[in-house]
């Protein structure tokens, strides 16, 4: 029997998938190059990553433009936008022809449970207005082990309010800013070119379980590579759940959140 597609859920509970894997790493792509450049890629640059001829990549964009996943302005050149939240992209495969279709869970433990890390991240540092200057901000986030540190970048992004997204890294070094020591990165900074001897993966491969955390442990969150949002992350508890609780999620807030701009208070 075919199940329910766009909005809704699947026959088997699932949430239905807005768009075909294929689909999701167009829009990854999308999504990263505006995030690097500034800018929309060019519909060449697009045929170029993807490996395939000029009319198929123009065909891609129609289609995502005809179902609301970007929108394009008629006549514009690298006007691309992408509509969905930055939340529901996946992230961008090595070889795009492998990507994951989207919506699928992390696996738990056959008896169905898994490790709960309780997460206090305390903002530190980066353009805060006079207004927050000696305030403590700080939010509460319960996440699993198997999810992801590109899935607590996401709540730790929407925790602060923040609305645009930028170039993120966690760092496991000797304290919360700690180039030297283990970063996880976005996989565009792990390139050929780009990655440097202290990159030691990607974020969204990376689960909170693989790092070997210790309750009282710390580590660093570097968001915004220009505007340089600085945050200590430490871990108060691990506990073990197996209830059907949506992961992750905040548990509590400590101060008002600064607005990501200077000027949007202007």
């Amino acid at each position: 029997m075919p199940k329910k597609k766009r909005g809704g859920w699947t026959l088997d509970g699932e949430p239905a998938a807005r768009f075909s894997a294929k689909q999701g790493q167009y829009l990854a792509y999308l999504h990263l190059y505006r995030k690097l450049h500034r800018r929309s890629p060019s519909e060449k640059e697009v045929a170029q990553f993807f490996r395939v001829s000029p009319p198929s990549a123009h065909q891609m964009l129609v289609k995502l433009t005809e179902v609301g996943l970007i929108s394009r302005e008629p006549g514009a050149a690298r006007s691309i936008r992408v509509l969905v939240p930055p939340s529901e992209i996946p992230p961008l495969e090595d070889d795009p022809e492998e990507a994951p279709a989207p919506g699928k869970r992390s696996g738990r433990s056959a008896a169905g449970a898994a490790n709960v890390y309780t997460l206090d991240v305390f903002l530190i540092g980066g353009p805060l207005p006079e207004e927050f200057e000696g305030q403590t901000i700080s939010r509460t986030i319960e996440i699993r082990g198997d999810q992801t540190l590109e899935q607590l970048h996401q709540a730790i992004f929407r925790a602060f309010d923040r609305f645009e997204e930028h170039f993120y890294e966690f760092q496991f070094g000797k304290g919360p800013q700690d180039p030297a020591g283990p970063r996880y990165v976005l996989p565009q900074m792990l390139t050929k070119e780009l990655r440097e001897p202290s990159m030691a993966g990607d974020v969204g491969k990376t689960t909170l379980d693989s790092l070997g955390l210790k309750v009282h442990q710390a580590f660093g969150y570097w968001f915004d590579y220009g505007d340089d949002w600085w945050h200590q992350i430490n871990v108060e508890a691990i506990q073990t759940d197996g209830s059907k609780k949506a992961y992750p999620r905040v548990t509590k807030r400590v101060g008002k959140s600064p607005p990501q701009y200077a000027d949007e208070e202007d």
